[in-house]
């Protein structure tokens, strides 16, 4: 309702006649309950029912359609849909429907009724009357006799030849109708609407007026403005992670076990050169997120676009605010840090969580289904591990180097290691010698951390340079979901 009647309607009005709505399809007893799927959720008949309640929260004013709203169910659930619909006729809701052989209790509770024919062409149109005796009494002058027992909705398609039995008399029933004064008279009720509805001078412009001079509104693709739909659809996509337990719950789980794993297996490394790689890869073990949160991610994303095909093609909100309320319904909360160099650790982890989730969705907007998405998984996860760098916390951080790790070497004569190695480290090279004064030195290949992801082309002072580089790839994953969300489209129907 909030995004299919016209803006301009005050909200506690469109909430009064949902409110109406649930009461006139008897749903007060499920209005606050959870859809969810067939297994745990509502029963087939009551799935119907909200179907039909969200088109009636469209409020609209020509006509409501609907394909087969009585398919799937048994003959008590057919009958309480059928009476809905005709209580909806009752006040005054135009309602055009398909329907496969009703039984003669449905039947009657129609107003008129459209055959076809195979490939599509009418045999009748028109009213069907009580107990079908219009409809009958046109047959019956064209030479077909309904049997008092047989049921009329069964039996005109047997007359027709779409049935089982062969086709009652030797003309086609298309030829018939249009040979028809039925359908000399439908031709002169349509040309009637036209005549009167053009008199009236109505046309659909913003300035122009109708005939009791009330002025027309300007049709547009979508009843709401874009950023309406953008505050409705974020509120309602939060709304659904929330009661999305089972996904939050792996999301925290697959997180919280990892740091687990990762921090118990390199628990109390000391400040020796063996443990900087050690480090290292205790924060490396963040390559592991991208095979999970993409596997998590993507069927998500195949979910909720199922839902925005229907939506979409009901012209309720557009593309953009679907992609927008994904992408901020993933993002976690941001968290702040009093010391610079943790911040910045977090800031670029929490980059490499939006990272993932983004490139997830914009892999699960370009693939037709999930299965696909996940079949493509592992080359993104392989390329990812190939390419990525790695964030140190070894800035600064003294190295002590242990007795098995020392690079042992006698100084020239007459020289002190001091004096041995003053050029070298005058020159920029790397390490210490525990004991400047000996002629037998001791030599650490690092002395500060600094100096260890150096070999590696790596520079603390690039470190806001890269996250920034690293801050575009993340950009380009958002053109990628908005552009394959918007001109890509899997809906079969």
């Amino acid at each position: 309702a909030d995004l299919r009647q016209p803006y301009s309607v005050p909200q506690d009005q469109k909430y009064a006649y949902v409110e109406e709505v649930i009461s006139l399809l008897e749903m007060e007893e499920i209005s606050d309950a959870v859809i969810g799927d067939a297994e745990t959720g509502l029963a087939v008949e009551q799935r119907k029912r909200v179907t039909i309640g969200v088109e009636l929260a469209a409020r609209p004013e020509l006509l409501l359609f609907l394909d087969e709203p009585t398919s799937g169910l048994d003959g008590q659930s057919a009958f309480n849909i059928v009476r809905f619909l005709r209580k909806l006729a009752g006040r005054g809701q135009c309602i055009l429907c398909t329907i496969h052989q009703p039984n003669s209790a449905l039947f009657e509770n129609f107003d008129r009724l459209l055959l076809l024919q195979r490939g599509g062409e009418c045999v009748y149109f028109g009213d069907i009357g009580r107990d079908a005796n219009v409809l009958l009494s046109y047959f019956r002058k064209n030479g077909a006799h309904c049997p008092p027992d047989a049921n009329p909705a069964e039996w005109m398609l047997d007359a027709v030849g779409a049935g089982m039995a062969p086709r009652i008399g030797d003309r086609d029933w298309g030829d018939i109708w249009r040979e028809s004064s039925e359908l000399a008279n439908v031709k002169d009720q349509i040309s009637q609407l036209k005549s009167e509805r053009g008199s009236g001078g109505h046309h659909n412009h913003p300035s122009s007026k109708g005939q009791a001079g009330e002025v027309v509104e300007e049709e547009k693709e979508y009843a709401a403005p874009l950023w309406h739909q953008i505050k409705v659809v974020q509120k309602r996509m939060h709304l659904s992670f929330w009661r999305s337990p089972d996904y939050g719950f792996t999301r925290l789980f697959n997180h919280v076990a990892i740091a687990l794993i990762a921090g118990l297996a390199y628990l109390q490394l000391s400040d020796s050169r063996s443990n900087l790689q050690s480090r290292v890869f205790a924060i490396f073990q963040i390559s592991v997120l991208p095979a999970l949160i993409l596997a998590q991610v993507e069927p998500k994303y195949d979910i909720q676009r199922s839902i925005f095909y229907r939506e979409t093609a009901a012209k309720a909100y557009s593309q953009l605010p679907f992609a927008l309320s994904m992408v901020v319904a993933e993002m976690p909360y941001s968290i702040f840090h009093e010391n610079e160099r943790a911040g910045y650790q977090f800031l670029m982890i929490l980059l490499v969580e939006i990272f993932l989730v983004t490139l997830g969705q914009a892999i699960a907007a370009a693939t037709p289904n999930a299965y696909i998405g996940l079949l493509l998984n592992p080359f993104v996860v392989v390329v990812f591990a190939m390419f990525c760098g790695v964030v140190t916390e070894l800035h600064d951080l003294p190295v002590v180097c242990t007795p098995n790790e020392l690079n042992t070497f006698p100084a020239p004569p007459g020289l002190s290691c001091g004096d041995y190695m003053a050029d070298f480290f005058a020159s920029g090279g790397p390490g210490y010698i525990v004991d400047n004064a000996t002629s037998m030195c001791e030599y650490c290949a690092y002395s500060v951390g600094d100096e260890f992801y150096e070999t590696l082309g790596l520079d603390f002072a690039n470190r806001w340079r890269d996250l920034g580089i690293f801050a575009a790839f993340l950009v380009s994953n958002f053109f990628l979901l908005f552009l394959g969300s918007r001109y890509l489209n899997f809906n079969r129907r």
